[in-house]
């Protein structure tokens, strides 16, 4: 599968009910996660912020950057507790928890690792995902992401996404429902596309080779 997407704009606008995949990487050849508590934490840190103004679909975290693949809650569905005014509140409080989140995450990673300075190379980026088969395509490069980086042979293997987690009938705070609806709400189907690294027909405008 080809890895190239459509034009990355840092300052779309995180609209409510929208879908957007949002990445970022560490600066220079420094790391986002050095052990297993870095991604435990960083995780913890995403219940606390994000859930509450977003769902899940999925992620991938590996050493020196990460992948959030989510959907923004409807309006109704915001905490009450933001007071911005502007023509349009909703989209700087968004965008506000999602730079607090990367602020706190920083700032506790350069405490466990007497480290200062900026962690992450830039703001972090957001793609709008407005079509489905795009939206296919991107939880299956997401998972598959361990693996073009050469950190193992099987993705499935790799503890820090949420593949296993999508395929599981535990509790999660993954939203595996939105998930599995790209993939005609059959696990079996979400495995093969993975497996067999398919590009749905109608993807190909989001690659440039």
């Amino acid at each position: 599968m080809r890895t190239y997407f459509k034009s990355v704009n840092k300052l779309e606008k995180l609209i409510p009910g929208n879908i957007y995949h949002i990445f970022n990487k560490a600066i220079g050849s420094d790391r986002l996660f050095i052990n297993d508590t870095d991604y435990f934490y960083f995780l913890q840190k995403t219940e606390r912020y994000i859930l509450p103004v977003a769902d899940i679909i999925s992620y991938c975290l590996i050493p020196n950057h990460f992948h959030l693949l989510v959907k923004i809650k409807d309006f109704g569905n915001l905490p009450k507790d933001f007071s911005i005014q502007n023509i349009d509140p909703s989209e700087i409080y968004i965008s506000k928890v999602f730079s607090n989140f990367f602020n706190s995450y920083s700032k506790s990673f350069n405490k466990a690792h007497n480290r200062s300075g900026r962690l992450f190379l830039y703001p972090f980026k957001r793609i709008l995902v407005d079509d489905d088969n795009y939206l296919a395509f991107l939880i299956v490069y997401i998972h598959r992401n361990p693996i073009h980086h050469g950190l193992v042979k099987l993705f499935a293997d790799w503890k820090y996404s949420s593949y296993k987690t999508i395929l599981s009938n535990n509790i999660s705070k993954v939203s595996r429902e939105i998930a599995l609806a790209q993939f005609d709400n059959s696990k079996d189907e979400f495995i093969n596309y993975h497996d067999e690294n398919i590009c749905k027909i109608g993807t190909e405008k989001y690659l440039l080779e």
